[in-house]
């Protein structure tokens, strides 16, 4: 569907149909001049009638409704359901413009485009009587702040475990919930109940191999009332990719393990870099395909900014003055040549960047002790810290998040540290006071942009923020065991700022506690909050520019 014009809401519109999915809007004094000129023409307009009786018969129920691309000129519906149109307007209560749905890859979805930067947009898959309304708020222009002088942003990271199933049995349920309700209680009481402009999410979001029930699930079912208004933005983890073979051996002393390895087909474990390999079930690849691509609708083009990637798989897109990178640490990087095809485009993505702040998303962390992922000894951590973390130095990125690690770990203001955690010296890598301590990002010690040390936009910080469904809890490895369990070093990562051990929860150099992340971003600061399932703030960090 495409708007010719943005509708103005002093105006009174009639839909003047001309081919399936598309019309033009015009004022109501103007329709006989126009009737006038399209039977001049000898054009007949087969369904030409009044919006009003073209949405009556649309309430129906549907099975998941979320946006995808909102811009600040443009925005993508999709849902599953019987509906087939969306009607659409400048007020809750006068829906005029109405589209008609293309079904693809399961999913209803209706483009629209010509939209006016920063408004609200009303929509329903229904028109009138108990049709429940959605509605959403067009992005600023490029490099503008909404009305409200901030961009907020919600980042999810292993939320999925809703539907987490082992040993047949929900192993998770509710966590998920929890985590949404400490944001929510936080949004309300301590961030004026600020509207969402974008949820990021960080990878392994549908357990345990992200099928699309799974989705629906762990998803969908969990945060309908936020993904109908807010655009929704993900990155491919381990669980989005199926799972592969797994020697239950390495996780648990079983009898059987006495005969030799145990091999299981485990959700997680896939070590392809070919979404066509994607398995969800043990038998093979799955005919569907990577379930993650057919859900959503990702700017492979450059449709929403930055250069194009020619594939979903990692793209970039700019949101007000916020330019976010989604990278893929799960497929892409594992094959060498399309590594470092992503880093050449990233590159070239960032050099073309001029907007104040960038914000950069992807799976496996190049910083962690967590329990199973440490990224001294995981390739993929390995490779995205060796690889990418020098270019994101180079090109003024402010942020990197990551999951994987279900727990919260947030380094210092890193620079040129690339090697393992030994080789970590806080002297070099890290922003420090007159001292020499590394700065915590917090009041008086909040983070330069450009470094005074360096008199550059060198330095950027690291976040691990993978407990939104689950946290993993301390279980000391028995002799010989180094999966499943907590090393001696778990969340201590060196790297990462410290906190005060002996709180429940709390490590070294980090927190083993449920939660989110919470990015608020205007023209002169950004500041990242971790929420935890209580709506407390247990961790901040500022960034801030000019010297503000």
């Amino acid at each position: 569907m495409k708007v010719d014009r943005a509708m103005n809401e002093n105006d009174s519109l009639v839909l003047l149909a001309t081919e399936p999915g598309y019309g033009f809007y015009l004022p109501w004094h103007h329709c006989i001049l126009a009737l006038a000129v399209l039977a001049m023409v000898i054009f007949v307009p087969v369904n030409a009638q009044p919006a009003e009786t073209a949405c009556t018969d649309l309430d129906q129920p549907t099975s998941r409704l979320f946006l995808q691309q909102v811009s600040d000129h443009s925005a993508i519906i999709k849902w599953r359901g019987p509906a087939r149109k969306v009607c659409f307007g400048l007020q809750s209560d006068q829906l005029a413009g109405v589209a008609e749905g293309k079904l693809v890859d399961g999913h209803y979805q209706v483009s629209l485009t010509g939209l006016e930067a920063d408004t609200a947009y009303y929509y329903t898959l229904g028109g009138s009587g108990s049709a429940a309304v959605s509605h959403f708020n067009t992005a600023p222009k490029p490099g503008q702040l909404p009305a409200d002088g901030n961009i907020h942003i919600w980042l999810l990271g292993d939320s999925g475990t809703e539907t987490e199933v082992q040993g047949g049995h929900p192993v998770h349920q509710g966590e998920a919930l929890e985590v949404l309700d400490g944001f929510l209680k936080y949004n309300e009481e301590q961030a004026v109940s600020e509207p969402l402009d974008l949820i990021l999410l960080l990878g392994d979001n549908a357990y345990l191999d992200g099928t699309d029930e799974q989705w629906q699930g762990a998803y969908f079912d969990i945060y309908t009332d936020l993904i109908d208004s807010t655009a929704t933005w993900p990155t491919i983890g381990n669980h989005e990719m199926g799972g592969g073979p797994l020697d239950i051996c390495l996780f648990r002393r079983l009898p059987q393990c006495e005969k030799g390895p145990l091999v299981s087909h485990f959700g997680g474990i896939s070590r392809s870099s070919n979404p066509d390999s994607y398995d969800s079930n043990g038998d093979g690849p799955d005919p569907g395909g990577l379930p993650y691509l057919k859900i959503f609708t990702l700017p492979s083009k450059a449709e929403q900014g930055g250069v194009a990637s020619g594939t979903e798989q990692y793209y970039s897109f700019g949101y007000g003055n916020v330019h976010v990178v989604s990278l893929d640490s799960q497929l892409s990087n594992r094959d060498p040549v399309q590594r470092l095809a992503m880093r050449d485009w990233l590159i070239d993505d960032l050099n073309g960047n001029t907007l104040d702040w960038t914000v950069v998303i992807f799976h496996h962390p190049p910083y962690s002790k967590g329990q199973n992922h440490d990224s001294d000894v995981e390739q993929n951590e390995i490779d995205m810290r060796q690889t990418f973390a020098p270019v994101f130095e180079a090109h003024g990125v402010d942020v990197v998040y990551s999951g994987h690690a279900h727990s919260y770990e947030r380094s210092w203001y890193l620079n040129g540290h690339h090697g393992l955690s030994d080789t970590f010296k806080p002297s070099v890598h890290t922003e420090t006071d007159s001292q020499g301590k590394p700065l915590m990002g917090q009041g008086k010690e909040a983070y330069q942009q450009i470094s005074s040390a360096s008199s550059a936009d060198d330095k950027a910080v690291y976040t691990v923020a993978g407990s939104s469904g689950k946290a993993d809890k301390e279980n000391p490895c028995a002799p010989g065991m180094t999966l499943g369990c907590s090393l001696p070093n778990w969340l201590a990562h060196p790297a990462h700022r410290t906190f005060t051990d002996g709180q429940p929860g709390h490590r070294s150099n980090g927190l083993s506690l449920k939660g989110s992340v919470v990015l608020d971003a205007n023209r002169h600061s950004l500041t990242s909050r971790f929420i935890d399932e209580n709506g407390q703030v247990l961790d901040y960090f500022t960034i801030v520019r000019d010297g503000s």
